[in-house]
């Protein structure tokens, strides 16, 4: 593989969106994340510390104690009786045990956890006057988490917001254009290429050419799917895999994430997959005030890291 020196302008793969691509921009390509402090001993997850939460969904362990769990936002910025921000907002605690990460748990309780996701997604997506239902994670002070006990969360929106919308209209265009899927074309195309991470049966993981975000990841399962809750127990199984693989190597180096489950909006075709998106910098002027990012991180450099193909301690660039 010949290793990239140079910036590139690289176009998304069916949006109209660009990213420059700035290797040399990066000193070191792992940035440690400072150790989150807890300014409490409190903590609101914590079984101990758990009162009077309304519950929506609910998974015990074999001792009859939940082990996932959702709850409504206490401090929610969407309520259903809100006429000015209605919506829904729940937090999914993905353990009773303080202090792990979602790459700790065995691949069986990250299918859980998926359970719990699906639930929630189509309990809230039939909810009244709710035209949008995002499942996503933030791990890290970077990544926005201001607890550090593992929770993903789910937003019922009565708005569909641009960003998910310019999506839909590009993906939508691509298939009139060409008759396929964007997302099954993409698999076929990068299936032989430097940026593959990890793939199984089911399952084709990627760092996407025009990534727009360091060490960023697509998750796309083989099988054309609309949502979340047509994966199979298999299918669940590899992104479980997958997940641990990813969030492993980034919890090795101290990098705050973000994940975002992508759905179908409504009854429209559509390829559901999860999109990994590393935070290990922040955002300045250009991308501000432009919206054009500056990835430091070479997506081919990114899928070696994951492959586990990169010595960062012994490399001599590092």
């Amino acid at each position: 593989m010949v290793l990239m020196t140079k910036p590139q302008i690289r176009k998304d793969y069916f949006k109209d969106t660009y990213v420059i691509i700035a290797p040399n921009r990066a000193r070191r390509p792992l940035e440690v994340k400072p150790a989150a402090t807890e300014l409490t001993t409190v903590c609101h997850f914590c079984p101990h510390d758990f009162h009077n939460e309304t519950i929506t969904y609910q998974d015990n362990n074999p001792e009859g104690d939940w082990e996932v769990v959702s709850v409504i936002n206490k401090f929610a910025a969407l309520t259903p009786d809100n006429h000015s921000a209605y919506g829904q907002t729940e937090v999914i605690i993905e353990t009773r045990r303080h202090g792990m990460d979602i790459n700790d748990f065995s691949t069986d309780h990250i299918v859980r956890v998926f359970d719990a996701y699906i639930d929630r997604f189509m309990t809230l997506r039939n909810m009244d006057g709710i035209k949008h239902v995002i499942i996503f994670k933030n791990e890290g002070g970077k990544a926005g988490a201001s607890i550090t006990h593992t929770h993903s969360q789910v937003y019922a929106m009565p708005i569909l917001p641009s960003k998910t919308e310019d999506e839909a209209r590009a993906y939508s265009k691509y298939r009139l254009e060409h008759m396929t899927c964007p997302y099954c074309d993409i698999i076929i195309a990068e299936a032989e290429k430097s940026r593959v991470i990890w793939q199984d049966e089911n399952l084709f993981v990627l760092a996407p050419y025009a990534s727009d975000a360091p060490y960023g990841a697509w998750l796309i399962p083989k099988r054309h799917i609309r949502l979340i809750s047509e994966l199979t127990h298999g299918e669940k199984e590899s992104f479980a895999t997958a997940l641990k693989i990813l969030l492993g190597t980034l919890d090795r180096f101290g990098i705050a994430y973000n994940y975002f489950v992508e759905n179908a909006v409504n009854n429209e075709d559509y390829h559901m997959h999860i999109k990994l998106a590393p935070r290990p910098n922040i955002w300045a002027g250009l991308e501000l005030g432009t919206g054009v990012i500056i990835n430091p991180i070479a997506p081919e450099f990114a899928a070696r890291i994951y492959r586990g193909q990169v010595k960062i301690h012994t490399d001599p660039r590092f």
